[in-house]
């Protein structure tokens, strides 16, 4: 058997829903509030098997509103809470009454997990914080998501703030990191945000990681903790300007797109159909790219790293790669790439078209690969889904279903769980308790 045929046999997703769930016996608590990182963050949970419980005010949660452009809502819901709905139950519970602390009190002692995002310390004064909680069930792992942590000047001074995808983006410094050379001008050398939600997913596989590293833990000692997560201090973590500081002794101020600080080529450029990723950065690799593109002197210019790298360098490099490179299709530059390694030559040029969304969906070989599918069930008419990327042999992710409305599995998990009937359900929803 040839190896692509065993990789598909071994972890192909149209097998997934026959195999194991990694984590089936954990049940989180989603507590969370107008947060898409712990939205995110309980839905990667849910799709890995743990029963995971969104808890909505009896309004449902404000994260539900957002939408593109103000549209797209399916039983008012938008899409960006719609599709990390992802095989949760939800459930309504006003925390600001006390028959609904009574309530959560009583479903947190039979939970390992608990997720929120209040402002630090309010869940603490209701009397359900962690503190709190953690004398209930020992063992809890309790996740707390906030703009500026639990403690400290500015935690205190902006307590009531809400994190934010953008407020992480911008306080990190990542922000103003991102922006073009100075010749570019405005606006294209101002501090630029990626347009997806890069902090809150950043920040979701964080917070996912320390989950498991916490249940981890308990498995060996039976002891649960508290985890603090912010998405500024996580989008830190990936801000190569903070990390060079240990060299420089201050951050690196100045904007280098479409440039990269470290290598060269590492960059995009214009040619016949488009635009293209271009990496060839070590003196090999430099080589097979510009021998591909058929100007070998450039190499001559440029002949090592330290020749190329220094910014003033690479913006001469870079005029120079973008006359030879733009005569040819990304169809011939791929082939020149591919002909390359197959003759044994020597260094590796990487090239990656840029693509449009479009041109991705329209790709066969996601589809063949199962990373898009289409779902449709009685809630939803058909829509497209991007699957997870984890490819597990034993225990894959699954997508079990969509999302659901807001209370809808009140009376399935207030009754299994609680032990709650129909009387006390409707008595619940009379006083605003559900």
């Amino acid at each position: 058997m040839e190896w692509e045929e065993f990789a598909k046999k071994l972890t192909d997703p149209e097998e997934a829903r026959f195999k194991d769930d990694a984590l089936k016996d954990v049940t989180v608590l989603d507590i969370s509030y107008a947060q898409p990182a712990a939205h995110v963050t309980s839905s990667i949970l849910a799709e890995f098997g743990a029963r995971v419980i969104k808890i909505e005010p009896p309004g449902g949660d404000a994260f539900r509103e957002i939408s593109p452009f103000g549209e797209y809502y399916f039983h008012n819901t938008g899409l960006n809470f719609l599709v990390e709905g992802r095989n949760k139950e939800f459930i309504t519970l006003n925390i600001e009454k006390e028959e609904g602390r009574e309530l959560f009190k009583k479903l947190v002692s039979k939970a390992d997990v608990v997720i929120e995002s209040y402002p630090p310390g309010y869940l603490d004064e209701l009397g359900i914080g962690y503190r709190q909680l953690s004398e209930i069930n020992p063992g809890l792992i309790y996740l707390a998501f906030s703009a500026h942590g639990h403690f400290g000047k500015k935690a205190k001074e902006f307590a009531k703030i809400p994190d934010s995808n953008l407020l992480g983006i911008a306080n990190s410094g990542y922000m103003y990191a991102c922006k073009e050379l100075e010749e570019a001008g405005e606006p294209y050398n101002l501090p630029t945000s990626p347009r997806f939600w890069m902090a809150s997913y950043f920040t979701a596989i964080y917070a996912v990681s320390g989950v498991l590293l916490a249940l981890l833990y308990r498995n060996r000692t039976g002891e649960g903790q508290m985890i603090d997560v912010t998405s500024t201090e996580v989008m830190m973590k990936i801000t190569m300007e903070l990390q060079w500081v240990h060299v420089f002794k201050e951050p690196v101020d100045v904007g280098v797109l479409p440039l990269d600080a470290g290598v060269f080529s590492y960059a995009y450029y214009k040619i016949k159909d488009g635009y293209v990723f271009a990496a060839g950065y070590t003196d090999d690799n430099f080589r097979a790219l510009v021998t591909q593109i058929e100007a070998p002197e450039i190499f001559e210019k440029y002949p090592t790293v330290f020749d190329r790298t220094p910014l003033e360098k690479q913006k001469e490099a870079y005029k120079d790669i973008q006359k030879a490179i733009e005569k040819f299709t990304f169809e011939e530059l791929a082939r020149k790439m591919v002909e390359w390694k197959e003759k044994g030559e020597k260094g590796t040029a990487i090239y990656a078209k840029v693509m449009t969304p479009k041109e991705v969906l329209e790709d066969k070989y996601w589809w063949e690969k199962a990373v898009f599918r289409k779902y449709k069930d009685r809630r939803y008419p058909e829509l497209v889904v991007v699957n997870s990327p984890w490819r597990f042999s034993e225990t894959p992710p699954k997508l079990k279903w969509i999302c659901k409305n807001v209370g809808e599995d009140n009376e399935f998990v207030y009754r299994t769980l609680l032990g709650l009937g129909k009387e006390d359900l409707e008595n619940l929803r009379n006083n605003n308790v559900i």
